[in-house]
């Protein structure tokens, strides 16, 4: 990578992004990256923060792996970053240890409900992406660190389940696998960091959870990237690949 390249924050959603841009003074206004998405770009002279944007049709936030990954790929092309990180809310595990407001910093990443029986392609709808070994940086700012488990479906059916306690996932996203893909192809080094909004294998409706927690999480995703970012920023960048 060049040298000076600095951190990228790939999000979804706006109000997820809101605290996160106040807590790393990211207070100019967004530019777009392309005129036929919405995807909005901010940078600072340390860090840089791209949102997937709208979708045009809906008028909703545009979640899920397929404008992650075309936000990751615009942002990437334009900033060449040094790392990149998907930032954002996700479900825990109770089971695991999980609680809501909960940090989970990667230190691997799958799909979940890419379920392909065929020969050779199995492992390749897994994904098990190249993940930076971040744990000394995790473990000095009391996060957790684990396996952060993507889908295109905020609940999960039993195969997903299945799958996720196959390896121990911490957190349940919606975009961080999509996100790591595209870092794969760039050779570039590539983090999540979610905080938990509500716990998958608990007996409350992950969408009131969602919507009773998110406040608090989202301020506590602003916190904990302001300070992963202080500390990776301040400590350098060189970045281990966990394979």
């Amino acid at each position: 990578m060049p040298p000076g390249g600095k951190p990228l924050i790939v999000m979804a959603m706006e109000a997820e992004a809101a605290p996160v841009r106040s807590a790393l003074n990211l207070d100019t206004p967004g530019e777009k990256l392309h005129s036929a998405f919405s995807s909005e770009i901010w940078e600072s002279s340390r860090v840089c923060l791209v949102l997937n944007g709208k979708d045009r049709r809906y008028g909703v936030d545009s979640i899920a792996s397929q404008p992650a990954a075309i936000a990751s790929l615009l942002a990437i092309e334009r900033v060449r970053p040094s790392l990149v990180i998907s930032a954002g809310t996700a479900g825990g595990f109770v089971n695991r240890g999980g609680h809501i407001g909960q940090v989970c910093l990667a230190d691997s990443c799958y799909f979940h409900d890419r379920r392909i029986q065929l020969e050779a392609f199995d492992a390749y709808g897994n994904g098990n992406y190249p993940v930076v070994d971040m744990g000394d940086v995790g473990r000095s700012l009391g996060f957790s660190l684990g396996a952060v488990s993507t889908g295109n479906a905020l609940d999960a059916p039993e195969a997903d389940l299945a799958k996720m306690d196959s390896y121990q996932a911490i957190a349940k996203d919606m975009e961080a696998a999509s996100v790591a893909w595209v870092c794969e192809q760039f050779d570039i080094p590539f983090t999540a960091l979610k905080v938990i909004t509500d716990l998958v294998d608990s007996d409350e409706s992950t969408a009131e959870q969602f919507v009773s927690n998110f406040e608090i999480a989202t301020q506590r995703l602003g916190d904990a990237a302001k300070d992963l970012i202080e500390l990776i920023t301040t400590e350098g960048e060189d970045y281990a690949i966990r394979a």
